[in-house]
């Protein structure tokens, strides 16, 4: 049986610095990239991170998560990418768990185009950005948490508020190629555009579940 270890590390740049090579490899899998572009990405990613979670599968790196907490208290995500070949069996999932009981964050905002993101966001709090169990997915972005959280995330993007909640060219060139999950997004803005994404956010986390 496989060892798996989270760990939970507090300067990512230095981390980066000392294991470049293996993190942006693991980037430029995950999202189908060519591992110099993806290199820059990622490495920029670790430099605005002030919290890492890194995962070592039997003593290797095979996936990290990048994590900020704002002056408002809401915490972001600057960036998620696990190998391909570990991204089954809920390790993702479990991976978010483990960052929302380590911070206690009660309001968590990233950007995606990957409806899995959102998923992954209702299952773990009372109300999200998009919702992608309503026919109408943007129905609570007047939410006071929801609408809260966007502004303050955009403002830490540098977003266009005039497009919000969706970030234009977020991913120059597209991601994951002819595998995108933003084609399968309910929202025009994501699945006509590769390289854009929409502002994802879940406020007011839900109590553990019993034997969960």
């Amino acid at each position: 049986m496989q060892d798996l270890r989270i760990e939970w590390l507090d300067d990512p740049a230095t981390f980066f610095r000392r294991h470049a090579d293996a993190l942006a490899a693991i980037g430029a899998s995950a999202f189908a990239q060519p591992a110099p572009v993806m290199g820059h990405q990622v490495a920029d990613r670790f430099a605005k991170a002030t919290l890492a979670q890194i995962l070592r599968l039997d003593g290797e790196i095979v996936g990290f998560g990048l994590f900020d907490r704002l002056r408002s208290g809401l915490w972001v995500v600057e960036g998620r990418a696990i190998a391909p070949a570990h991204q089954r069996g809920g390790l993702g999932t479990r991976c978010f768990r483990d960052f929302l009981d380590t911070t206690g964050a009660n309001a968590v905002a990233t950007v995606t185009r990957n409806p899995a993101i959102c998923r992954m966001m209702a299952a773990e709090f009372r109300t999200v950005l998009p919702d992608l169990s309503s026919d109408r997915p943007l129905r609570t972005l007047h939410h006071s948490g929801i609408a809260t959280a966007v502004r303050h995330y955009a403002g830490h993007l540098g977003a266009d508020v005039a497009e919000l909640p969706f970030i234009r060219n977020r991913y120059p060139g597209g991601l994951y190629g002819v595998r995108d999950p933003g084609l399968r997004m309910p929202s025009p803005e994501i699945s006509r555009d590769p390289s854009c994404g929409v502002i994802t956010v879940g406020v007011g986390r839900k109590p553990p579940q019993a034997g969960g």
